[in-house]
C-alpha cells in the first residue's frame, strides 16, 4: 500500500514538473520568437497616422505645409529614424502619406551629429532636411562627453553642410528625443542639449521643433511603457505614432507663438 502511495505522489510530481517545464519552454519560446514575430507583424500591417488621427491644428504649422508643398524630404538621424529597433518602423511613418515630394533618408543606429556630419557626402540632395538626432549625444553611451555648446556647434555644422549641397533647403532640428529610466545627469544633459540647439537656431534660419514637452505629458498620463520598446525607443505603432504627433504639434505651437 506504501508503495501504490510513494508510486501515486511521485507520478503526481513529475507531471507537476513536466507542466512547469512546458509552461516555461513555453514562454521562452513566446518572448524570444512568438512575441517579436507578433509584434512586427502588427508593427508591419498597421495603418499608420500620427496620434488621435491629423486634425485643423497639426496642418496649421510649417512642417506640414512643407510637406503639403510637393518638394522632396530626406530625414536624416540615428537608429529613431532608421527604425532597427521598432521592427523597421522609421519615427516619421505616419507623416508619409502626408507628403506629395520625394522621401529620401540618411540614418544609422548609434549614429551621433558627428556621424551624419562624417557622411555627408552621401546626402542625398533634397528641398527639405528633418534632422532628428541628437539623442545618443546626450546620452553619451560611448563616454565622448561632449557638451550642450559643442553639440550646437557640429548641428550648426552639419547644417551648413547641407546649405552647401542645396542653398535654398529648408532644415529643420529635432530636439533630442524623449527617455526614461535614466539617472539625473543624463537627463539634465538632455535639457541641455535641447536648449543649446534652441538657441542656435534662434540666431540663424533653421527651424527647431521641440517634441519633449508632449512626449512627456503621453508619458505622464498612460506611462512611458506604452510607447516605448526600450528606454530611449519608440515602439509600433503607438511610440512612432506619438512621436510624429508630438512633432507636428511643437510645431503648430511655435507658429502660435509668433502671432
Amino acid at each position: 500500500m506504501d508503495k501504490n502511495k510513494n508510486k501515486a505522489i511521485d507520478n503526481i510530481l513529475a507531471v507537476i514538473l513536466m507542466v512547469v517545464v512546458a509552461i516555461y519552454v513555453f514562454y521562452a519560446i513566446y518572448k524570444g520568437f512568438l512575441r517579436p514575430v507578433y509584434k512586427s507583424y502588427i508593427a508591419n500591417n498597421h495603418e499608420y497616422d500620427v496620434l488621435g488621427g491629423m486634425t485643423n491644428d497639426l496642418r496649421d504649422c510649417d512642417l506640414y505645409e512643407d510637406m503639403q508643398s510637393g518638394r522632396s524630404f530626406c530625414f536624416l538621424g540615428d537608429s529613431i529614424t532608421y527604425g532597427n529597433v521598432s521592427y523597421g518602423i522609421r519615427w516619421c511613418q505616419p507623416l508619409i502619406k502626408y507628403i506629395n515630394g520625394n522621401v529620401s533618408y540618411l540614418s544609422y543606429p548609434g549614429w551621433e551629429v558627428q556621424d551624419l556630419i562624417d557622411h555627408r557626402d552621401i546626402i542625398i540632395s533634397a528641398d527639405v532636411y528633418v534632422i532628428a538626432n541628437g539623442i545618443n549625444d546626450v546620452i553619451d553611451l560611448n563616454h565622448k562627453d561632449i557638451t550642450a555648446s559643442e553639440f550646437a556647434a557640429r548641428c550648426e555644422y552639419l547644417a551648413y553642410s547641407i546649405k552647401k549641397l542645396n542653398p535654398d533647403a529648408i532644415i529643420y532640428f529635432i530636439a533630442p528625443w524623449n527617455f526614461y529610466r535614466f539617472d539625473q545627469h543624463r537627463n539634465e544633459r538632455g535639457i541641455e542639449f535641447r536648449a543649446a540647439l534652441g538657441e542656435m537656431c534662434s540666431q540663424t534660419e533653421y527651424r527647431f521643433i521641440n517634441p519633449e514637452p508632449y512626449i512627456k505629458n503621453a508619458f505622464t498620463k498612460k506611462g512611458a511603457s506604452r510607447y516605448m520598446e526600450n528606454q530611449y525607443h519608440p515602439n509600433a505603432p503607438e511610440g512612432v505614432e506619438l512621436f510624429s504627433y508630438a512633432v507636428l504639434r511643437a510645431d503648430h505651437d511655435n507658429r502660435l507663438a509668433k502671432r
